[in-house]
C-alpha cells in the first residue's frame, strides 16, 4: 500500500473519531442535569467547554495539510475516547 493511501485511511479514521467525539460533546450538552447546586452546574459548563475546545483542536489538526498533525489527531482522539470508555 502506498503512503498516500495510508494517510487517506488515517484521515478517514480521524473524521470518524472526531464525529464520535462530537456526538459525545452533544450528548453532554443536551443531557445536563438540573439537580445540582451552583458549583455543579459551573463544573458541567466547564467540562462542556473543555470538550468543545478539544473538538475544535482535533478538527483543526485534521484540516492542516501536514501528515504529522493527522497522526497526532488520530492518537489524541483515540486516547481520549479510550479514556472515556475505561472511565465509565
Amino acid at each position: 500500500m502506498s503512503m498516500l493511501k495510508i494517510f487517506t485511511v488515517i484521515n478517514v479514521i480521524n473524521w470518524g473519531l472526531i464525529s464520535i467525539w462530537g456526538a459525545v460533546v452533544l450528548y453532554f450538552a443536551f443531557n445536563q442535569t438540573g439537580h445540582s447546586d451552583a458549583a455543579g452546574r459551573g463544573l458541567e459548563t466547564a467540562v462542556l467547554g473543555a470538550g468543545i475546545l478539544v473538538l475544535l483542536l482535533l478538527i483543526g489538526l485534521n484540516l492542516l495539510p501536514y501528515h504529522w498533525t493527522k497522526i497526532i489527531a488520530l492518537l489524541s482522539s483515540g486516547l481520549l475516547l479510550f479514556w472515556l470508555y475505561i472511565r465509565d
